[in-house]
């Protein structure tokens, strides 16, 4: 009878101190309240590729409000979207409280990116959401408008030649709208011109030039040709390393 008890006594012990530690646990949870105010240094930032290193717009946030619950560190991310998009496949910049500059480059990129049409007016949606945790639901800032005109990235080669004095500097240039490495331009060759030769050079410096014969351009090649004085389309694929001379 002894044994029973005391195994009881042991039994209602464990049962009392379990009990007590589920009282003394408290679940502790943490979230964001409010995401900041974002704030925009021009809500119609002027684009061209000539500013592209330039400042466009500088975004200014104030801090999340303090997390309840456990103390953790905000992530802020300012969100880009199409005007009425819900910031469905939004662009991204990291950010932080206080100012985040972005160029004017960086956000033409990202307007191209949202499939934005080039030389047209647009308006575009910016936020910054505020997260702790993947888990977590995040709180976002007040939305703010911007009015954008994204441009055409354009890519160049350069021409120089006997009929502008062999100056890559000053030379004319082919100019391409896309990636792909086929480059157009005019090029006027002055009457009374006797060195015809030209080049092909990447940028505007001798550091690396093509000549070449037959349509076909080498950085071994010897000096291009215009044909005579007169006005030429001269069109290269820099990746195919082709070209042709088309008198207008």
């Amino acid at each position: 009878m002894r044994k029973i008890l005391t195994t009881l006594l042991a039994i209602s012990s464990i049962l009392l101190l379990f009990s007590s530690c589920k009282k003394d646990e408290t679940k502790v949870y943490s979230s964001v309240g409010s995401a900041g105010t974002l704030t925009a240094s021009s809500t119609s930032p002027a684009l061209t590729q000539a500013t592209s290193t330039s400042t466009a717009v500088t975004f200014s946030l104030s801090a999340a409000t303090p997390v309840t619950g456990y103390q953790t560190g905000v992530t802020y991310t300012i969100q880009i979207g199409k005007k009425g998009s819900n910031f469905v496949a939004a662009q991204e910049i990291s950010a932080a409280p206080g100012n985040t500059s972005v160029t004017v480059g960086d956000l033409n990129t990202m307007l191209s990116s949202l499939g934005l049409t080039t030389g047209v007016s647009t308006q575009v949606e910016v936020r910054v959401k505020s997260t702790i945790a993947a888990n977590v639901d995040p709180a976002y800032s007040n939305t703010i408008n911007l009015t954008v005109t994204p441009y055409a990235v354009l890519y160049y080669v350069y021409v120089p030649g006997g009929y502008q004095g062999w100056t890559p500097a000053t030379a004319p240039s082919l100019s391409s709208t896309t990636s792909n490495g086929v480059y157009t331009g005019t090029v006027i060759v002055p009457a009374g011109t006797t060195d015809l030769g030209f080049k092909i050079t990447p940028a505007q410096n001798w550091d690396t030039s093509y000549g070449g014969a037959n349509g076909v351009l080498s950085t071994s090649g010897a000096n291009l040709a215009f044909p005579s004085a007169g006005t030429f389309t001269i069109t290269v694929d820099m990746t195919k390393l082709t070209y042709t001379i088309t008198k207008q």
